[in-house]
C-alpha cells in the first residue's frame, strides 16, 4: 500500500553557518516527520571554498550533533547534501568522521552511514573531450577546453537524486552527500516512495532554505514540507512565522535568471502553472508543477581557478572633500601603486562602502549621501609577500592622497595599521555541463557503520 503523505523536516539552508534554533527544531521533531534533511553547502559564497577545499561554517559539528541525536532517538533517517560547503571528497570524509565521533560520544546504537563523492577527475573530462563531447558553458562561459580544466584546482559534479536513492535502497540511516542540487536531498526520498516527481522536486525547492520560505524573515528555524499525490504543503514551526502565498511564491522564484524553471540532473522542473493557496493560517498549499525528463543526461560541473594570494586593508574617510571626490582619491592611489609596482603582476580592488559597496555599478543611487566612507582595499598577487606589500602600499597612499582641492597637511584618511591576510583569490572557471551515460557515473556510493 502506497503512502498517502510524507513529511520532511529542515531547519537550515546552510548547515554550519550558524546553529539551528533548538526550540522550533524540537517542536518539529515532536511531530515525528519521515525524514530530516539539511543543505550543507552552496556555490553562493564564491569559489574560494571549493578551490581551497575549506569550510565556511564554524557550527557544523554543533548542528550535526543536534540532528543526529534527535533523529536516531526517533529512528528517522537523516540526509545531508553538499557536505562542507563545496561537497569535496575531504568534506564528505570530515562529515562522516564527525557522525562517527558524535555517535560514539552519545553511545548511539549502531546504524548505517551512507556517503557519496562528487569530485571529478580531470582525466575523465579530457576523455570526454577526446570523444568529441561538447562541455557546454553555462551563464556565458565558453565551452570548456583542456587548458581550463588543468587550471582548475578542484572540480565537482552536481548530483541529482540518484545517489541518495541508491544509498536509501542500501539501507542507509544517515546519508552524507557530496556536491548536489539543493532540491535533490528532499526530492530523493519522496520520489523513492512513489510520489510525483514534479511535486517532490518542487517541495525540495520550497524548503531548501528552511524558514526563509516563511514570514516574517527568520533564519535557522524549522519548517516541514508535506507531500501527497496531489499537492505539497509548507508549514513553519516557529510560532511567530507563517507560510503565506506571498512568501512561498516569492521563494519559489528566487535565485534564478528565469523564475519558472529549475534544472537538475535528469530533467527540468516547470513552475509556470503552479497555484499557491492559503491552506490554513500558517500553511501554504501548492499544486501545478510539471516535470520534464531530459532527452540526454548532462551533469553540471563546478571548478575554481586560483588567481593569487590576497591581503586586505581598511580605510576610513571623513574629510568632506575626499568623500565627495572619492573616485579621484582612488585613482591617485591606484596610479601610485601602478608606478611603484610597474613590473609586477597583481590585481587591486577598492570596495567603497557608502558608495556602490554592495551592488557596484548596478547601484541606482549615484549621489553620496553620507558624511563618511569605508573602503576595503584588496590586493592579489602570485606570492603572499607581494600581495601584502602592494596592499599595504595602497592603504598608505590613501592616507597620503593629494588631489586638487585638498588643503590639510595631515593625512586624509584613517587606515589599518597592518594589512590582514585573507583567503586566496579564486574565480569560477568551470561552470559547465558534461554528458554522462549513467546518473551514478560520477557519484560513487559507500556504506559504513557508526555507533556502539
Amino acid at each position: 500500500m502506497r503512502k498517502r503523505t510524507m513529511r520532511v523536516l529542515i531547519s537550515t539552508g546552510h548547515l554550519g553557518t550558524a546553529p539551528s534554533s533548538p526550540d522550533s527544531f524540537r517542536r518539529g521533531m515532536e511531530t515525528d516527520p519521515d525524514y530530516v534533511v539539511a543543505d550543507a553547502g552552496s556555490s553562493d559564497p564564491g569559489p574560494v571554498y571549493l578551490g581551497e577545499d575549506m569550510q565556511l561554517g564554524l557550527f557544523a559539528r554543533e548542528e550535526l550533533e543536534l540532528f543526529l541525536t534527535a533523529s536516531r532517538q526517533r529512528g528517522i533517517p537523516l540526509i545531508i547534501g553538499s557536505a562542507g560547503d563545496s561537497g569535496s571528497n575531504r568534506a564528505v570524509d570530515l562529515f562522516v568522521g564527525m557522525i562517527k565521533e558524535i555517535a560514539g560520544q552519545h553511545r548511539i546504537p549502531r546504524f548505517k552511514v551512507g556517503h557519496f563523492y562528487s569530485e571529478v577527475a580531470k582525466s575523465f573530462l579530457k576523455q570526454r573531450l577526446a570523444r568529441g563531447a561538447q562541455l557546454a558553458g553555462l551563464g556565458g562561459f565558453p565551452a570548456l577546453d583542456e587548458e581550463e580544466i588543468d587550471r582548475a584546482t578542484r572540480i565537482v559534479a552536481v548530483a541529482g537524486i540518484h545517489p541518495f536513492v541508491k544509498l536509501l535502497d542500501m539501507g542507509a540511516d544517515v546519508i552524507i552527500g557530496g556536491r548536489c542540487g539543493d532540491i535533490n536531498f528532499t526530492a530523493a526520498p519522496c520520489i523513492r516512495a512513489g510520489f510525483p516527481e514534479a511535486l517532490a522536486y518542487h517541495m525540495g525547492k520550497m524548503i531548501e532554505c528552511a524558514s526563509l520560505v516563511a514570514e516574517p524573515f527568520m533564519g535557522k528555524e524549522t519548517v516541514i514540507g508535506t507531500i501527497s499525490h496531489d499537492d505539497i504543503k509548507i508549514t513553519p514551526y516557529h510560532p511567530d512565522q507563517r507560510c503565506t502565498i506571498a512568501s512561498v511564491a516569492g521563494h519559489s522564484m528566487y535565485e534564478r535568471e528565469n523564475p519558472y524553471y529549475e534544472h537538475t540532473l535528469g530533467g527540468t522542473l516547470d513552475m509556470r502553472a503552479c497555484r499557491y493557496e492559503q491552506y490554513d493560517e500558517r500553511t501554504c498549499r501548492i499544486t501545478g508543477a510539471q516535470w520534464f525528463p531530459s532527452a540526454q543526461l548532462r551533469v553540471k560541473i563546478e571548478g575554481a581557478r586560483k588567481v593569487g594570494e590576497r591581503y586586505m586593508g581598511f580605510v576610513g574617510v571623513r574629510d568632506p572633500h575626499i568623500v565627495q571626490h572619492i573616485d579621484a582619491a582612488i585613482e591617485w592611489c591606484r596610479g601610485s601603486v601602478a608606478r611603484r609596482f610597474a613590473h609586477e603582476r597583481y590585481e587591486l580592488y577598492f570596495h567603497v562602502f557608502g558608495k556602490n559597496g554592495v551592488m557596484g555599478e548596478l547601484e541606482p543611487v549615484k549621489e553620496i549621501r553620507g558624511h563618511e566612507l569605508g573602503i576595503v582595499v584588496e590586493g592579489l598577487a602570485d606570492t603572499a609577500e607581494l600581495a601584502e606589500k602592494l596592499t599595504d602600499y595602497a592603504v598608505r597612499m590613501f592616507f597620503l592622497a593629494r588631489i586638487p582641492g585638498v588643503k590639510g597637511t595631515a593625512g586624509t584618511a584613517a587606515t589599518t595599521k597592518k594589512t590582514m591576510r585573507s583567503s586566496p583569490g579564486y574565480v569560477w572557471n568551470v561552470n559547465h555541463t558534461v554528458p554522462i551515460d549513467d546518473p551514478l557515473e560520477l557519484f560513487p556510493v559507500h556504506l559504513v557503520e557508526a555507533g556502539v
